[in-house]
This record gives structure tokens, sequence and C-alpha cells, in this order.
């Protein structure tokens, strides 16, 4: 499965994407983005996660994990969907861009775009919903765009460069998107 967007496709993680995740995963610049600028997992705990979201793949029938891909087939990032409530339709996602030469080109939009259409009129989800570190207002915009609410902070919920850090939490029912038609 392959989902297109103007810019960018996504497709499923597969175990080959290890390496481009582990790398982005240890990128203090990258990370920081992610509230997580000393984050080092080892290689073999990314496999373990690409694994765990190849068996939710088969247990949800829809991928837990996305792989962002230039037109051309370059690996940039990735969309990893956190928790999903079956009774409620509700999910999380996460966006990162992992190569910091696609920052500010508009894939961000493209993804989120995409990754909205699929989720409300492909997998029948009625909520979706992120968080971000109070710091990262390029995230905050790029939800914003689409309709999300900001619907909570979390104080000092993060921390990191040794200070506490608020994160917020940005939520959209499909109600909202077709509302902005």
């Amino acid at each position: 499965m392959v989902l297109r967007g103007e810019l960018v496709n996504l497709r499923a993680v597969d175990r080959h994407d290890s390496d481009s995740i582990y790398r982005w995963l240890n990128n203090p610049d990258v990370m920081r983005c992610w509230g997580l600028p000393s984050s080092t997992p080892s290689l073999t705990e990314v496999q373990r996660q690409v694994e765990d979201w190849l068996d939710q793949e088969g247990r949800l029938g829809r991928p837990a994990c996305l792989i962002i891909e230039t037109l051309e087939a370059e690996v940039i990032g990735f969309v990893p969907f956190g928790e999903y409530k079956r009774d409620s339709r509700s999910m999380e996602l996460s966006l990162m861009i992992g190569e910091p030469g696609w920052w500010g080109r508009g894939v961000g939009t493209d993804v989120l775009e995409t990754v909205i259409a699929a989720c409300f009129d492909d997998w029948n989800l009625r909520r979706l919903w992120a968080r971000s570190e109070a710091l990262n207002e390029r995230a905050h915009r790029l939800f914003k765009r689409f309709g999300f609410f900001h619907e909570a902070t979390l104080r000092d919920a993060s921390y990191f460069e040794g200070q506490y850090h608020d994160v917020l939490v940005f939520g959209l029912l499909a109600s909202d998107e077709s509302e902005s038609e």
C-alpha cells in the first residue's frame, strides 16, 4: 500500500528501514524537535520497534508506521502511530522529517494532509491527536493549519537540556475536518 501525496509517498514501514530510523533517532538536532535530544536508542531497539509495528499492522489491517519517501524514493522520515483506541476510533500520530535538508519545504504539510485523508476516509477513524513540545512552534502551526485544536497543555511534562518543558496536545475530529472544507 502506498499513500500518494503531492511531494511524497507514504508506505508501510519494513525491516530495511531500521537503519534510517536509527540514524534519525540518534541525531540530536532532529530529536530536539521531539523533545529528546539525548535519545540514543540502539539499532537492536529500533529493530525491535519495527518488528512491533509490523506485528501491529497484521492485527490492525493497516500500517502502524508509515515511511515518508520523496517522489524519487528517497527515505526522509516517518509517521509512527501511537495509542489506538478501537472503541472511540481514536489514534495518536507523530510526524518526523528525519532529514533536516527537507525541513521547511512543505513536506510536513503534504504528509499531514495525506495522513489525515487516509485516517478519516480509508481507515474510518473519527479522532486524531498529537503531542508536541512547547518549543516546537513549527509543529503547532502545522497542526493548527489543518484544524487541530490545542486541547491541553501538560505542564513540565518533558525534561531535556537541563529544563522542564510543557507538552501541548492537539486534537482533530473527522467532523472538524469536514466542517473546514
